[in-house]
């Protein structure tokens, strides 16, 4: 499964960062594409005022899903679940200088940050943001 291209192809249907995001992880994420967009409809730039980075919310809502903190006294899942996130935004700051979206938005990135934006001949800022988080996320979850 092509999970880069899918949420490439997910952004230039519509779809916000975070929607692609997370739309391409609906399997992992055992809920059908429509309820995962309406549940990130309002995440993508920046929660609409360029803040956090649509990608990284809809990465971490991916990454609950697969390492829940689900039960209100699990302190355990709740730091694990809260390592992972972390873990998730330090690879992405690796590639990206930043994580507000209204930062990194207009930035002009190279598609050598990631393997797929090369693959998939990808210019534009946000698409190469969303299949290189897309990247780390299949990484992440491959590690597990």
């Amino acid at each position: 499964m092509d999970r880069a291209k899918m949420a490439n192809d997910f952004h230039i249907a519509g779809y916000s960062c975070a929607q692609a995001v997370v739309c391409a992880f609906a399997d992992v994420m055992d809920m059908p594409v429509e309820q995962l967009a309406a549940l990130t409809s309002c995440f993508g730039g920046g929660f609409r005022t360029g803040e956090i980075c649509g990608v990284l919310s809809g990465g971490a809502m991916a990454l609950g899903a697969r390492w829940p903190h689900s039960e209100a006294g699990d302190m355990k899942a709740k730091s694990y679940a809260a390592k992972k996130v972390m873990q998730f935004q330090k690879r992405f700051q690796e590639r990206v200088p930043g994580v507000r979206c209204q930062e990194i938005r207009d930035s002009k990135p190279s598609a050598e940050i990631s393997p797929a934006a090369q693959r998939l001949g990808l210019t534009k800022s946000c698409a190469i943001y969303i299949v290189t988080a897309v990247e780390i996320l299949e990484q992440m979850l491959e590690e597990a």
